[in-house]
């Protein structure tokens, strides 16, 4: 596989991924650039005219980016499951850097150094770094706590209940009727985790996704999993993803 960038008046930089096998063109953006994967063999005329055949959806792609693009900024405060929040600050100590943790009185934090740029991509990966951390430490307290409460309510009991780290997948049931929440539920809406702890108690009766468990989830959801799946798809994490 071989990557190299081509610069666009319009388009900025574009990154080529060149990989044996393919037989089409792909394409995405990632951290703000446009990024085409092309079979090995293509010209550079060829690549040309597929950037010039599709540069109207390339505009709209870098646009759409654009408006999803994750952003911090000192004084921000994100908040999170079980009404904890979290404050995004400046600090002096360590320049270069940022801390996190809470404070003498409680309060969740993540410290920016004043020399660091809040537009800078390095930056932006750090602080989501330090709230990923702060989750993965509020996780067994507050999301295993609330998972608990909700099943209670419905009256179904998971052999166990664990954390897990995934963001694309934010729940599992295994076989053994043991449930696992990611620790990234702490950055969901209260309704939202709910929505997927309730999805994976109803995997302890229907382990598939069959109308019947639809139907046991939707009657869980009472009658709202349709508009929760769609809220759920377009919610913006204050994360990197």
């Amino acid at each position: 596989m071989g990557i190299y960038r081509i610069d666009d008046d319009e388009l900025g930089s574009i990154v080529i991924s060149t990989r044996m096998g393919m037989k089409c063109v792909r394409s995405c953006v990632k951290n703000g650039l446009i990024q085409l994967h092309v079979p090995q063999s293509i010209s550079y005329r060829e690549l040309q005219k597929i950037i010039e055949d599709n540069r109207g959806k390339l505009k709209q792609m870098l646009a759409q980016n654009a408006k999803k693009r994750l952003t911090y900024h000192a004084g921000q405060a994100i908040k999170c499951l079980g009404g904890n929040t979290v404050t995004i600050g400046i600090q002096d100590k360590f320049p270069g850097n940022a801390t996190f943790g809470k404070d003498n009185a409680g309060n969740l934090y993540v410290n920016v150094a004043s020399d660091m740029d809040f537009n800078d991509e390095n930056v932006v990966t750090l602080i989501s770094r330090c709230l990923k951390a702060i989750a993965k430490r509020m996780a067994p307290q507050v999301v295993l706590k609330y998972a608990q409460e909700i099943a209670a309510e419905v009256g179904k009991q998971p052999v166990n209940f664990v954390i897990g780290s995934g963001l694309r997948k934010l729940g599992h049931c295994t076989h053994a009727h043991e449930i696992q929440l990611s620790y990234n539920l702490v950055f969901l809406p209260d309704h939202l985790a709910r929505f997927i702890i309730l999805h994976e108690i109803a995997h302890l009766t229907h382990f598939n996704h069959s109308q019947k468990f639809h139907a046991l989830l939707n009657s869980y959801c009472n009658g709202n999993e349709k508009n929760l799946i769609n809220e759920l798809k377009h919610y913006t994490w204050p994360i990197k993803l």
